[in-house]
């Protein structure tokens, strides 16, 4: 029997990757930004928060990584269990569903009033999180054309620190004045202005529309191609779905993705743990080294800002250099860059090496969503990244608190960070075998 036909044999996926891109996907791949942002606003929030929780609750240094991994424990769940229905129902549903469930986490989270509390609405806003990163790396990759390609998954994975970075400094001032609590109510009342929104601009895909290869698939087909300027195609009819295998874990895991999609988890697994620790305990770092709590924010921001500098830059070099290699060298460079930050004293240096260090780190996370959008087809898409980003940041959750532990040993935050680094340089190595093994 014949396998599922690949949709770059499809008649609108080729159109779709040859043709230059419309003011609607333009759109589509815009507000995936924007919802990713809100995801980097969200986990950043918590670590602007910590210092402030801490001290209002008497929480120590394990106890305050049990709260920043609370949300990564959420995320898992979410990327594990939701990201299938994307490949089964569609990226749009999914979308729409996790966008209520972050809204109604980060509401409630803003009501909390002690760890537990806290810990749970966490896990409920993760919960939503893991799903929609899931479906919007799909969505960045589908409404593209082949050429822009990498470049749009590059810079739907950088509204990440563009929501740390704008976070970052709007919140630096209101969290003085007003409390911790603001900053889960302002992201609450963001997300959910992102529910109509979505509903208005965000269409379904059209390679999952096509994989279904039904006639109300074909009526939105044909609906979606006028909107974006094309003449209707002549696509050609089959008795079955393209696909009947969307969102199978078995399909993912058997011989034909296994070697693939374990080298892309456990790399994914390695460099996010060293951002989660480090993008976690950052403010609180810079804090506790004897400066302001709006210079310790500001810090994190930059990070951020280096972030959105660094995913930008390597959108552009990869289809130049080749993804995989820069994507490596982003990797060893984090290592690098939490070293040097380890050894600064003055503000300036701190923040410079934080900034580079967000170059560096997330260069590493946008490169990596960009290989996962090319290694899978539609049917798995998305079911691929949720078993990338749910087993990578389920497992990330020890950063923040092996960082904890180790501190509250005594370890000092130099030993630290080098031990918590050298994931980034294991997550290198990976990379580079991947490039040199290509299945």
């Amino acid at each position: 029997m014949a396998g599922p036909i690949s949709a770059s044999t499809n008649s609108v996926t080729r159109l779709l990757n040859h043709a230059p891109m419309s003011g609607l996907q333009i759109r589509a791949i815009a507000l995936s930004v924007a919802l990713n942002a809100l995801d980097g606003f969200d986990v950043l929030a918590m670590t602007f928060v910590a210092p402030d929780i801490s001290r209002a609750w008497g929480l120590g240094p394990a106890a305050l990584g049990v709260t920043l991994s609370a949300g990564l424990a959420g995320m898992a769940g979410g990327s594990l269990l939701l990201a299938p229905l994307g490949d089964r129902f569609g990226r749009r549903p999914l979308v729409l569903l996790c966008i209520a469930i972050m809204a109604l986490g980060m509401g409630l989270t803003a009501m909390s009033r002690g760890i537990w509390d806290l810990c749970l609405w966490r896990v409920v806003t993760g919960f939503g999180i893991g799903g929609m990163v899931a479906a919007i790396n799909a969505v960045a990759a589908e409404f593209s054309n082949e050429k822009r390609r990498d470049f749009s998954v590059a810079v739907m994975a950088v509204g990440y620190p563009i929501g740390g970075l704008i976070g970052g400094f709007l919140v630096s001032e209101f969290l003085i004045e007003h409390g911790w609590q603001i900053v889960f109510i302002a992201g609450a009342i963001a997300t959910a202005l992102f529910l109509p929104l979505s509903m208005a601009f965000l269409p379904e895909s059209l390679e999952y529309l096509e994989q279904q290869n039904s006639p109300s698939s074909r009526q939105k087909i044909a609906a979606l191609l006028r909107k974006m300027g094309h003449p209707p195609v002549d696509m050609p009819e089959y008795s079955t779905p393209l696909s009947t295998k969307g969102g199978s874990y078995s399909e993912l895991l058997g011989p034909n993705y296994r070697r693939v999609t374990l080298l892309l988890v456990v790399a994914y697994f390695l460099h996010i743990v060293t951002f989660y620790f480090f993008s976690g305990w950052l403010p609180k770092l810079v804090h506790d080294a004897g400066f302001t709590m709006p210079d310790a924010i500001r810090t994190s921001a930059l990070m951020s800002l280096g972030g959105v500098l660094g995913g930008s830059a390597l959108g552009w070099i990869a289809p130049r250099f080749g993804l995989a290699r820069v994507v490596a060298l982003s990797m060893a460079g984090t290592t690098i860059m939490l070293g040097c930050f380890a050894l600064s004293k003055q503000l300036w240096l701190l923040q410079s090496t934080a900034f580079l260090a967000g170059v560096c780190v997330f260069g590493g996370i946008v490169g990596l969503f960009a290989l996962l959008a090319r290694a899978f087809p539609p049917e798995l898409r998305v079911t691929g990244t949720g078993l990338a980003v749910g087993l990578g940041r389920g497992a990330a959750v020890v950063g923040p608190i092996m960082g904890g532990l180790l501190m509250a040993q005594g370890m000092s935050t130099a030993m630290t960070l080098a031990i918590i680094g050298l994931n980034a340089s294991g997550a290198a190595i990976i990379i580079a075998m991947l490039n040199r093994q290509k299945p």
